[in-house]
């Protein structure tokens, strides 16, 4: 399986060539599903419906909608399964993928000259400590 932290280079981001979304944007969402999300819309003429902030992440979709390309950030409302939010960014153009220490940013520029950032935060739970999301081991005392 091929893993999305494959397409980044150490210490900064880089460009998803449009070619690769469909593959992309799958792999991804298998590889940061439930981790939380923040959606933070950029820009006068932002095109994101709203801000989503610390909701359980389900997918990115790219998707038509009559005759122009959206890209969709499905979210889990209030924990529920059921209830999901749809954050849609119309005719995107860029997609951009950066990692800092656990996190996972993508940066998404639509042609309308929006542009909105996507955090990903992994929750630290017993089976996924500090040390095991970082990647760096903790040293003994």
């Amino acid at each position: 399986m091929r893993r999305t932290t494959e397409t980044t280079k150490t210490g900064g981001g880089r460009e998803i060539p449009r070619r690769e979304w469909d593959a992309f944007f799958l792999q991804f969402s298998r590889d940061h599903q439930e981790w939380l999300v923040d959606v933070a819309p950029h820009g006068e003429s932002s095109s994101a419906s709203q801000e989503a902030q610390g909701l359980p992440f389900e997918a990115l979709t790219l998707h038509l909608d009559h005759t122009d390309e959206v890209l969709s950030i499905i979210v889990r409302k209030n924990d529920v399964a059921q209830e999901h939010d749809y954050q849609s960014i119309p005719r995107p153009r860029r997609v951009m993928i950066e990692r800092t220490g656990a996190d996972v940013r993508l940066h998404i520029d639509s042609t309308e000259g929006s542009s909105t950032i996507i955090r990903f935060r992994r929750v630290s739970t017993p089976d996924y400590d500090a040390a095991t999301l970082s990647g760096i081991p903790e040293r003994s005392p």
